[in-house]
Formats: structure tokens, sequence, C-alpha cells
């Protein structure tokens, strides 16, 4: 048995793919369970999951780590989940899924699972199952309706996924439509949708009119902080005008420390982030400004109501002004 490269938790021998079970001793569906030196090994069978049949065809993208937090939507029973289950051990998968009958295999499949969160819910609305799911590293989608590719966002942008991976069903998209300009089509939209396309797969001869799209979306974050009664801000001369200092969120960096970075590297100052917020397309940091370290990238003010001439919404900055106060408090 050979670990698969670059592929974290996953297995091969003789062609077949495996995965180390999180539940030792119970087949899902019926698969092949292997013993070898005291570890049990289940069969992950392509003709029976779009994930691995994604990773039988060739599919090299696989952001699965061990403590990783998965929001899998479309779970049915629980077949793909399970080997999700197994690789993320020490990580946690929220299951979706909304047919009720489907759902209560599911909860039968998370039984002896303790990294396996069942969830009965609507994909296309994340707001009504946002109380169950903190935030998440990978949104998996298998959702066969119309907007696939909008549902895999809406999804990454509510619990602040950095990758996507989603099974495009052509015929749920179109029926009548060339199954490989559905996939371009979604494509696009993943990338109107601020999303960095990695791959995609046809998942052929597994799953006929289906292809594997994955992708990553780096988030962003903006502080807004206060020293006395006023919050700080830099122009920007790009954009000509007044904006909070942010940027993007690099690989490995906490929320926290992607702010204080970018913060310091903007303005010069450092801040003490005391609250966050997400805001759909980015984080927000309330904070509070200590002593000024370096000259900054940009120039930068003290305020105590906003500038006239901002570089972004005023009615947004107004509201997150309004957030960061109460966390002063």
């Amino acid at each position: 048995m050979e670990r698969l490269e670059a592929m974290e938790g996953v297995f091969s021998e003789r062609k077949n793919i495996y995965t180390v079970s999180h539940n030792p001793g119970v087949r899902v569906y019926g698969e092949r369970l292997i013993n070898i030196h005291g570890t049990e090994y289940r069969e992950w069978m392509p003709n029976r999951s779009k994930l691995a049949a994604y990773i039988s065809c060739g599919g090299r993208t696989f952001p699965f780590k061990k403590d990783s937090k998965v929001l899998y939507l479309g779970a049915a029973s629980g077949t793909t989940s399970s080997h999700v289950s197994d690789i993320v051990s020490e990580g946690v998968v929220y299951c979706v899924e909304f047919a009720p009958r489907s759902f209560r295999d599911l909860v039968n499949t998370a039984k002896g699972r303790d990294n396996m969160m069942p969830i009965l819910g609507d994909a296309t609305k994340p707001e009504e199952y946002s109380f169950a799911v903190s935030g998440v590293d990978i949104v998996y989608e298998d959702v066969a309706q119309k907007r696939q590719a909008d549902i895999l966002v809406d999804n990454m942008e509510r619990f602040n996924a950095r990758y996507g991976m989603v099974s495009i069903k052509a015929r749920s998209e179109d029926v009548t439509a060339n199954p490989k300009d559905v996939f371009e089509a979604s494509a696009k939209r993943l990338k109107e949708r601020g999303c960095k396309v990695l791959e995609i797969v046809d998942l052929s001869p597994y799953e006929k009119d289906h292809a594997m799209i994955v992708v990553e979306k780096q988030r962003c974050v903006y502080s807004v902080a206060f020293k006395d009664d006023g919050f700080l801000m830099v122009f920007n001369t790009k954009r000509n005008g007044w904006e909070m200092p942010g940027g993007k969120i690099e690989s490995g960096e906490t929320i926290e420390e992607a702010a204080t970075r970018e913060f310091m590297e903007e303005s010069g100052y450092g801040i003490t982030v005391i609250g966050k917020m997400n805001i759909g397309y980015c984080d927000v940091c309330a904070g509070l400004i200590g002593d000024k370290v370096k000259d900054g990238e940009m120039r930068s003010g003290f305020f105590k109501d906003l500038p006239s001439d901002l570089a972004f919404d005023t009615d947004e900055y107004s509201m997150v002004i309004d957030w960061a106060k109460s966390q002063l408090k």
C-alpha cells in the first residue's frame, strides 16, 4: 500500500485507491476492507464516488489535509463524505443534505464517525445552516441542479473557504447543450465570482457528462482600527481615495495575522485585533492602534467621520465602523 503523491490520506494498491477507516470494521456501501499491519483500509470506488473518479481520472489538486474543515454539499447517504471523514481524521466534515430519506441514511453513516456532522438543509440557502457551521477550509459540492457554480461560491464566501470543488452535472444546467460548453460556462462563472480555476477534469468513463472543477478563492481582509476617538485610513493613489488598510490573506495566515501585517505595511502602525466579522466577499477586523513603527506604503490619516473622497462604498464603511465601535465596549 502506497500513499498517492500530493494526496494526504489517500493510498493506492494495484491501481485501486483506499483511505484509512475512521470507523474500523464498518462498511458504508459494500466496499472492500483490507487490514495491513493493524491498519484498516477502505477501498474507494470511482464508480460510486465522484471524488474518487476525479482522482482516478488524473485529478491532482487535492486541498484536503488531516485537520481540514470541510463543508460537503449534497452528501446524500454519505458514501463520499465517509471517505472525506477518513482523510480529515483530525478535522470535521459538515454534511448538508436536503432529501429527508437520504438524510436518514446519512445520519446512520455518521454513527461511529465523530468528525462527520449531518445537517438537513438546502445548499442554496447557506444562511439557514450557518448556525451549525463555523469557518471551513474547503467546500465540496455535488448538487444536481441549476446554478451549481454560484451555489459553490455562495457557500465559500459565507464560510470563508479558500478552496472549492464542484462536480458539474451538465444535464442539470442545460439538457440540450454540449457538456463541454456547460463546463466552460461554469468555469467562466466561477472566474467572474473571483475564483481562480485550478483544474477541470472530465469524470468519464465513471460519470457521464460530469466534470470536476477545482477552484481557489483568495480572501481579503481590511481593518477598522481606532486611536483615541479617531479611526485610521490610508490614501490609495491608484483608486484616488481613502480606504481602510487591508489586502489578501496569504496561504497559511490567519485572518488576524493578515490584518496585522497589511495594517503595518500600508500605514506603518501596529494594531491589536479585538474582533472580526465576515461580510461575504471579505473579512473585517476591529482593532486598537499601537505605536508607529515605520513609514507606511501609503499616506495615512485619522478621522472621526468618513471623508468625502472614498475609494470604496460609503454604506459599507458606515456599517463596519459602527460594528467596530461596538467591539470597543
